[in-house]
């Protein structure tokens, strides 16, 4: 039976963010931006729409440089962390469609020297980063570890799960890939993706992976992440064995244009791009991932993409011809960036939403007002519903239950997370939610048991692990 409740306020909520095209578009827009910049301090930000080959809105505002007062212009370049293993993955596509490389052949295959239990990884293992390796990122930086020594420290340490089990985002995998694609080509990774995916474009495209080099028009970076302030960026993974990782600086213009080769076909052929968007069948995990791409769902809209460090996102919805770029240099608060590429999208066509943040925000007061057995029993109501197949029910479940713990309402915290638990019980992520809670409210021995769960679960990027170690100090003191 449909939740009328849920109807009425998603359709109350899709009216209220859909700025109708009729009206002002491009002021609607460039208001909305503004209103992201300001609320997330973001220094400087440039933001492209292209629909139906055209581009139909673009801009570029704030600051490349905070300390020396540059504006963001035409010409400034973006490194765009993460967001390159999308560059990655149509490289190794295009080696795919060579007959150079099979998704199925075995990584021991192209790189000798590894452990021997590493012998069953497969290419499509670390696209989908399902390989279970262990991950350099967590060893150091480059101002303390070069390439030997994280392999080394990497070749050290156990496998996390059997490949092909679960999402689990590793950056070992592409330093693999980076190494794979220069064996077979015979090219630095630099040259092989710039003459064949950028048309030798050298000046607005490069390689690097330290954000304290000084290159001409490259905006700075700006993260708060490790003194609570924003600074400027530290190296973290620098060394030129992460390019493929986080490694591609580019101009938007740049970026435009190479997602329209991609959409051309002169990238790819369809068949091979449409199988690099596959979703990948983990074995104990429901992770919507393709092939180094997100594929995310927008009322029945596919959409495929993915984010840099927080601060850049690409977005293509092949079906709607609609594509969405939205590069920035740097945050002072964290926050979501797909969702507002959801609502950058929305703008665009009224019926691409996301319902996911729809349900979440008309679920909220729900869960922040009622008791337990309500919310539980609103829940399984929704989960029934046809309307709501789309849903990351866990995602949805978590994220209620991190704003019950920060409302200070703690043990109906605890009986969320335990709920999504019991529904998705071969999740790391619940038991490190769980954890968490015990530990909030000095359980220790509980949230011992749920990191400890976590951790044979494939564990969440060295989170539980660390918490653990937290734990231990606490009680020897």
């Amino acid at each position: 039976m449909k939740s009328r409740f849920f109807l009425s306020a998603l359709l109350f909520l899709i009216a209220s963010i859909s700025f109708g095209q009729e009206d002002n578009f491009k002021e609607n827009i460039s208001r909305y931006i503004k209103t992201v910049q300001k609320e997330n301090e973001i220094p400087g930000i440039s933001l492209c729409i292209v629909k139906d080959d055209e581009i139909i809105y673009k801009s570029h505002s704030g600051l490349a440089s905070i300390e020396h007062e540059v504006p963001i212009k035409e010409t400034s370049i973006y490194r765009v962390y993460s967001l390159t293993k999308t560059v990655i993955s149509v490289g190794i596509f295009q080696l795919i469609e060579q007959g150079k490389l099979s998704l199925e052949d075995k990584i021991v295959t192209h790189i000798s020297g590894l452990p021997t239990t590493w012998n069953t990884v497969q290419i499509k293992h670390l696209l989908s980063h399902s390989s279970g390796l262990p991950d350099m990122r967590v060893f150091g930086t480059a101002e303390t570890i070069n390439e030997a020594q994280a392999k080394k420290l990497a070749f050290e340490q156990k496998m996390t799960f059997k490949p092909g089990e679960r999402y689990s985002y590793n950056q070992t995998n592409f330093w693999l890939l980076h190494r794979i694609i220069e064996k077979i080509t015979g090219k630095t990774l630099s040259d092989f993706i710039i003459e064949n995916q950028f048309e030798g474009e050298r000046k607005n495209v490069f390689f690097s992976s330290d954000s304290k080099q000084i290159v001409k028009n490259r905006v700075t970076s700006y993260f708060p992440f490790s003194t609570g302030k924003m600074i400027i960026d530290l190296p973290t993974l620098e060394g030129d064995y992460m390019y493929a990782a986080n490694g591609l600086n580019i101009t938007l213009n740049e970026f435009v244009k190479w997602n329209k080769r991609l959409k051309d076909n002169k990238l790819l052929k369809e068949e091979t791009m449409l199988e690099m968007w596959k979703t990948f069948p983990y074995t104990k995990s429901n992770k919507m991932f393709t092939y180094a791409w997100d594929k995310i769902m927008l009322n029945n809209h596919e959409s495929y993409g993915f984010t840099g460090s927080l601060i850049t996102a690409y977005r293509i919805f092949p079906e709607d011809n609609l594509s969405i770029f939205l590069f920035s240099n740097g945050l002072g608060k964290i926050y979501d960036i797909d969702t507002i590429v959801n609502s950058i999208a929305t703008m665009v066509n009224r019926d691409i939403f996301d319902v996911h943040e729809l349900t979440y925000k008309s679920f909220k007061p729900i869960v922040m007002n009622e008791n337990y057995n309500v919310i539980k029993s609103k829940y399984l109501e929704l989960k029934k519903s046809s309307n709501y197949q789309e849903i990351d029910f866990e995602d949805l479940l978590n994220n209620l239950g991190y704003e019950l713990l920060n409302s200070q309402k703690k043990e109906k915290a605890i009986k969320l997370f335990k709920l999504n638990t019991q529904e998705f019980p071969n999740s790391a992520n619940t038991y490190d939610s769980l954890g968490e809670a015990y530990f909030t409210l000095k359980k220790y021995n509980l949230a011992l048991k749920n990191y400890k769960k976590a951790i044979a679960l494939g564990g969440t990027n060295g989170n539980a692990e660390e918490m653990l170690q937290k734990i231990k100090v606490i009680k020897n003191k």
